[in-house]
């Protein structure tokens, strides 16, 4: 007689779901407030908790499934059903920051922020923002400091500015540039604005990403979010006089 095993992930089976209800929440490499920030959840973004210790949940992000440890404090527990209509639902991210108030407080939410769960929170918009071309809203980031595992005007790294600008448009890339450069397809000509730059020491060490505005400009995030010249060769910065980042591969995504 044969014999057929099935198994189960436990953890799946009694996996708690929450959604952030707080502008910007950091997340770190170790459940601790000193530990390093690797990336940021914004307003809206729903959650899967893998374990919970103490005062820190480890968690998954239903966006770009990025996983690290956020505080307890900086998310709200939801049913797994409001988890699964949320996950589902047309996603709708903020062109711009956005103001929406609840009866207790009012805050503003960072480009990018899911607007979809806007009212699930029982807030309503103060001020809706403005709708922002895609150009203005990269030039918009232009001179935030650069901040590791920032994704805001207040503080971007260069995979944060690019996955951040994406989310406007509705597009969903991964947290990190290596894993970005693997969506699209490969260009070698004719760049245009939205084109995404990868830089590095070879195809399997990609370490920059940075967007084109036209053929010879692009907006990337070193030291801050500033505008330089690109040729066949890399980023040239005029104040420092020198190719600082070494072109790898182009793609385009739209």
């Amino acid at each position: 007689m044969n014999k057929v095993f099935i198994y189960f992930n436990l953890n799946s089976l009694f996996m708690d779901y929450g959604i952030i209800n707080l502008n910007i929440v950091p997340m770190r490499k170790k459940n601790n407030a000193k530990s390093e920030m690797i990336s940021q959840l914004f307003f809206g973004e729903c959650i899967a908790i893998i374990k919970t210790k103490e005062k820190w949940s480890f968690i998954r992000s239903n966006l770009d499934d990025y996983q690290g440890w956020i505080r307890n404090l900086h998310f709200k527990l939801i049913k797994e059903s409001d988890y699964k209509i949320l996950s589902k639902a047309d996603s709708v991210f903020s062109k711009s920051e956005i103001i929406i108030k609840n009866n207790t407080s009012e805050i503003t939410i960072p480009t990018g922020s899911l607007l979809s769960s806007v009212k699930f929170l029982n807030y309503s918009y103060v001020d809706e923002g403005e709708c922002k071309s895609t150009l203005e809203t990269i030039k918009s980031f232009i001179n935030s400091p650069y901040l590791w595992g920032g994704k805001t005007k207040f503080g971007v790294d260069c995979s944060g500015l690019v996955q951040s600008i994406f989310k406007t448009l509705n597009i969903i890339l991964p947290r990190d540039s290596k894993e970005q450069s693997d969506f699209g397809v490969e260009i070698s000509e004719g760049y245009k604005l939205g084109d995404l730059a990868f830089f590095g020491e070879n195809l399997n060490k990609i370490s920059h990403v940075g967007i084109f505005i036209d053929r010879e400009t692009i907006v990337h995030a070193y030291g801050k979010v500033r505008m330089d010249k690109i040729n066949s060769d890399g980023i040239y910065n005029n104040e420092e006089k020198r190719i600082t980042h070494f072109l790898q591969k182009v793609n385009r995504i739209l």
